[in-house]
């Protein structure tokens, strides 16, 4: 890499690090071409050779957010050798782990974006890396035994049949997609109550109840939760 090219590289990550500075403190919605250029001390035109408009630059941002969580839950279950359940617990217990430590960021990619960020962000992210683990985890649990291989109501099997051809994996079985779809919604749900404060001062702990739904999930494709 030649002095111009590494330079334009720094100049980048610092423009990346000075963003989501402000998303972590104030959101998105706080996110700015000035906000950000003020914070390096960098002119507008300046920043505008490396993004046209304050929309590309949130853009890349909710991509490289996706990347982040993803990233933090492929090396959490990284050359694990542990059985199926406990890979699904670790895979989830990354993805809140991440989600309470970048909060700001989480709202970014699942609850602010739809009205402040471009639609096409919406489109196939890093995430599906995720759900990909998630998936071959769950196949590799039903392989192991004797297990359910549909959901058991046909309109959503065929609904399902459709998802995974969506996600590229029309070999998996529509049980392991529904477990799929059912873990990653009901953790989403307690992790996003557990942000907005729901579980403060109250009795209930996220964890346990994160616990409980993949061992739901986990025993509606036949299998025994250890």
């Amino acid at each position: 890499m030649g002095r111009r090219e590494r330079l334009r590289a720094e100049t980048l990550q610092e423009i990346e690090d000075a963003s989501f500075a402000i998303i972590d403190a104030d959101g998105v919605h706080a996110l700015s071409v000035a906000a950000v250029a003020r914070n390096m001390a960098m002119s507008a035109p300046a920043f505008y050779r490396y993004f046209p408009s304050r929309d590309a630059l949130a853009a890349h941002l909710v991509t490289l957010a996706y990347q982040q969580l993803a990233a933090a839950m492929s090396q959490a279950v990284e050359g694990s050798r542990r059985a199926p359940r406990a890979r699904v617990r670790l895979l989830v217990t990354a993805y809140r782990d991440w989600a309470l430590r970048y909060r700001r960021r989480y709202g970014m990619l699942f609850g602010e974006r739809a009205g402040d960020l471009p639609g096409d962000v919406t489109t196939k992210t890093p995430l599906d890396q995720a759900m990909a683990l998630l998936i071959d985890v769950l196949v590799a649990a039903q392989d192991t035994m004797r297990a359910s291989t549909t959901s058991g109501d046909r309109t959503l099997d065929g609904q399902l049949r459709l998802w995974t051809r969506g996600q590229q994996r029309p070999d998996i079985t529509t049980s392991v997609a529904c477990a799929a779809i059912l873990i990653w919604s009901r953790v989403h749900g307690i992790v996003s109550l557990e942000l907005t404060g729901m579980f403060d001062n109250q009795s209930l702990e996220a964890q346990r109840l994160i616990d409980l739904e993949i061992d739901g999930a986990i025993q509606s494709l036949g299998l025994a939760a250890p």
